[in-house]
């Protein structure tokens, strides 16, 4: 699978560095400026690769509440920081534009990134209202702008929100799989840091071929048991101090973590 290619094992763990807010994000801190967000994302960056994390995911976490069409401003911001911190950057990245399939694939050819994560496919019904993504646009644009090679990690159902066609889990791994061959699937739970369904994760692998990754809600005592079952995981909330959403990233956390999965994964 790509993921060897990439992340030099079959079944990466990822860590989320949640970027503090920018500016026209409500949360945005006006004093400490972008410097800040850029001091905290070199802190958690850090953190994330001493120890040892195969993969690095950025990811405007902190706009809360989110916007479908992200305004340039995010963008811009986004590309600055990643650009500063790219010299310091140790393995894999990807990025994550919330909530807009689109910018992201531009965010993606700006800053050089392996992957993206992002939902590019059908309609849901949650805390954001009525969402629909158009796969086939969002699928050219990709295309446009020169993101064809770049790995794509595909929501199967949004946190916070259910499909408001109700289909089987299965038929929407068979059904997306063949329509846009993404570079992997991922299932989550209802927002950041919760458990996840596994049986999920079991049903999405029974009909498809592509890797199925755990999206959220893993920790350092159930990396194990998810990796028995996934393809991948990627963390967020948990490494952080105290499993603190708004909180740095903790690299004793990550430490923990990562040797749990090594273990696991035979690499210890």
């Amino acid at each position: 699978m790509w993921m060897k290619e990439v992340f030099g094992t079959d079944k990466p763990v990822i860590g989320m560095l949640h970027l503090m807010a920018l500016p026209t994000d409500p949360k945005y801190d006006p004093k400490g400026g972008i410097q800040a967000v850029i001091d905290r994302a070199r802190e958690d960056l850090h953190a994330l690769q001493d120890g040892g994390i195969d993969g690095v995911l950025f990811c405007n976490e902190f706009s809360i509440p989110y916007v479908e069409n992200v305004r340039v401003v995010t963008i811009a911001c986004m590309a600055r920081i990643i650009g500063e911190l790219k010299s310091e950057i140790t393995v894999p990245f990807g990025v994550d534009v919330a909530m807009d399939p689109y910018k992201v694939f531009d965010l993606a050819a700006a800053v050089g990134a392996d992957f993206v994560r992002e939902s590019f496919f059908g309609a849901y019904a949650g805390d954001y209202g009525i969402t629909t993504y158009a796969q086939g646009e969002i699928e050219r644009h990709r295309v446009d702008v020169g993101c064809k090679d770049v790995y794509t990690l595909a929501t199967l159902v949004p946190e916070g929100a259910r499909q408001v066609a109700e289909r089987p889990i299965e038929d929407v791994a068979k059904s997306v799989t063949f329509s846009i061959a993404p570079g992997a699937l991922l299932v989550f739970g209802n927002n950041a840091g919760a458990e996840i369904d596994t049986t999920n994760i079991t049903r999405a692998k029974s009909a498809t071929d592509t890797p199925v990754f755990a999206s959220n809600g893993v920790k350092a005592d159930t990396v194990a048991d998810m990796l028995k079952i996934s393809d991948g995981c990627v963390v967020g909330t948990w490494m952080k101090y105290d499993g603190k959403f708004y909180n740095k990233t903790d690299v004793n956390r990550v430490k923990q973590l990562m040797d749990a999965a090594k273990a696991f994964r035979g690499d210890i």
